[in-house]
């Protein structure tokens, strides 16, 4: 079993062992995410402190540059968020409390379906994101496409 399943599967003592063990407590999936970041997107406070323990560095980013506290703040996790946040950068901090911010904006407003982007404003999107990977930097790309992905689970719901 890997660091990533047993954090997956949620299984503290599996960590322990496997950190204890010698295991790398930063190796990177496919997507550039690190077993810290998936435990922090999860909510995971107990696997979270376990990898921390055993070495895990809290200020690695993922391809699209998200942190384990970027990524615990986007979540709504506010104790996971709270242990990363004194060793993040002032730019991390301030993203942290934004999406913290936005999250409890958006979970006490009504359940109604946002309006959606205008035309021009998709373009704009679409454009920038072009641009962006023609330059070689395909992380605008990504984020559009992934809040395409969002837009149209949310028609499904």
């Amino acid at each position: 079993m890997s660091l990533f399943d047993a954090v997956v599967a949620g299984d503290v003592s599996r960590v322990e062992a496997l950190l204890a063990g010698g295991a790398d407590p930063n190796p990177f999936d496919a997507e550039g995410r690190t077993p810290l970041m998936l435990a922090a997107e999860r909510g995971e406070e107990p696997l979270a402190r376990v990898l921390l323990a055993g070495g895990a560095d809290p200020s690695l980013t993922d391809r699209l540059g998200e942190s384990a506290l970027t990524k615990a703040a986007a979540h709504g996790h506010r104790r996971l968020a709270a242990l990363f946040y004194p060793q993040a950068s002032p730019d991390e901090q301030d993203m942290a409390r934004a999406l913290l911010q936005v999250g409890s904006d958006f979970f006490s407003m009504p359940r109604e379906a946002p309006p959606p982007p205008s035309g021009l404003m998709r373009k704009l999107a679409s454009a920038s994101a072009y641009v962006s990977q023609k330059l070689g930097d395909d992380v605008p790309t990504q984020r559009l496409e992934r809040l395409e992905r969002a837009q149209k689970n949310n028609k499904k719901s």
